[in-house]
């Protein structure tokens, strides 16, 4: 019996029971929907992350010092820091050539009261060091009204449009505000107070949806002299260096070297790579348990092919039994109901596919639909059907029907031609 007539022999047989097979695949069908549908969830998912995380630069990485262990004495303050990050670190770094960027960083206490005077008026602000770009992807992007955005390096502030509306000042008088003299008021839970003059750099516009609030640009000698007084402390930065250093190289393979430099040297280090592959292992475990699911389902729906193929082959002995009169082997045999039984999967596996990506495309509109009834702007596929997945879900369809009439395909192949022919 040639592949040809094994073929067509196979659908002309599922094509006599029409209603036993439709019924016989929709378990399949169920299966690869739900396998198809979770599994594209999970892809469309990691690949918006992904994303995400390529924009933020693989190349990134943030340094932090290594602090001694909290002992009873430190339980209301920060314990000691055993390595620090310095400006000779920081001039280091900025020496290699493999290394684009690195900027040094300054907290502040969040217990720090800061108010920002101007005109004989103060508002309550919170001090932010605007990092634009793709090194802070958590900070809401910023426009510059007039003015134009500080440097790190230089003792400069800049404010938002809802700092001078809490101010009372209108906006046709925000350029001529540009070089003034503006004063950050410090107080402290010790009862004095800090005044610092500094000047106004520039006037940018930030949006955080319904909790607008008074945020001003800090540069890092402006944060240093807050600091030194804060901790009553003339070389804080000698004593306590850096709170972080950003690190931008100028590719991956440059990164892991840096990382391994600076990790010899006691420092902890974060980099985006590590929290890519964090998240990589977080959505395998995802999509694994989301495709088990359908895995379960098309258990059940091998059951129910086996069931099929069993009752075709009692009611196909007679059939058997003249096959093998005139020719057949028990292989041909064998083989004539696995190819049945495959078939029947891989049916239900092309309509399961189909069906699937339907059904993800519907859900994605209807995600973004309702982002869009909440005012999330969100532009973003969250279901992605890929050439690996069609592929993967009809093998797997057309497998689970093929072990499902192994049983049923052996059974035949073993019946007796006489007994057969007796068969009523």
């Amino acid at each position: 019996m040639t592949f040809r007539d094994l073929i067509k022999t196979s659908f002309g047989n599922l094509g006599r029971h029409k209603v036993r097979t439709v019924l016989s695949s929709v378990g399949v069908t169920v299966g690869i929907i739900t396998i198809v549908a979770m599994v594209s969830l999970g892809i469309g998912v990691r690949h918006e992350m992904l994303g995400s995380f390529e924009a933020l630069g693989l190349e990134t990485l943030r340094v932090y010092p290594v602090t001694e262990e909290r002992t009873a004495f430190d339980l209301f303050g920060e314990p000691p820091r055993k390595v620090l990050l310095t400006d000779e670190l920081v001039d280091e770094l900025r020496a290699r050539d493999d290394v684009l960027k690195v900027q040094p960083n300054l907290n502040l206490p969040s217990t720090m009261k800061v108010g920002l005077e101007m005109d004989g008026q103060m508002v309550i602000v919170r001090p932010w060091q605007l990092q634009s770009g793709p090194d802070e992807p958590f900070v809401p992007e910023t426009e510059f009204v007039t003015g134009e955005e500080p440097s790190l390096d230089t003792a400069v502030i800049a404010v938002n449009t809802y700092t001078l509306k809490e101010l009372d000042i209108p906006q046709a008088d925000y350029p001529a505000l540009i070089g003034q003299e503006v004063t950050i008021v410090l107080g402290a839970p010790r009862g004095d107070s800090f005044r610092l003059p500094i000047k106004l750099a520039g006037i940018f516009d930030t949006h955080y949806g319904p909790n607008d609030r008074a945020v001003v640009v800090l540069g890092l000698p402006v944060r240093l002299e807050m600091l030194s007084w804060w901790h009553n402390s003339s070389d804080y930065l000698a004593r306590r260096g850096y709170d972080s250093l950003l690190i931008r190289t100028t590719s991956l393979n440059d990164a892991t070297q840096i990382l391994d430099l600076l990790e010899a040297r006691e420092f902890r280090v974060q980099s985006v790579k590590m929290m890519l592959d964090m998240v990589n292992r977080g959505m395998i475990v995802m999509e694994t348990m989301l495709a088990s699911v359908g895995g379960l389902a098309l258990f059940v729906a091998s059951i129910g092919i086996a069931n099929t193929m069993v009752m075709a082959v009692y009611e196909r002995t007679r059939e058997i039994g003249v096959l093998k009169a005139v020719g057949a082997s028990p292989a041909d045999i064998r083989m004539l109901f696995v190819v049945e039984s495959a078939l029947i999967g891989l049916v239900g596996g092309v309509v399961g596919t189909v069906v699937g990506w339907l059904l993800g495309k519907g859900l994605d509109r209807l995600i973004l639909a309702i982002m869009e009834w909440q005012d999330i702007q969100v532009q973003a596929t969250f279901f992605v059907v890929t050439g690996g997945l069609v592929a993967a879900a009809l093998g797997f369809a057309t497998l689970v029907g093929l072990l499902a009439g192994l049983y049923p395909a052996a059974r035949a192949a073993r019946l007796d031609p006489l007994e057969a022919l007796r068969h009523q």
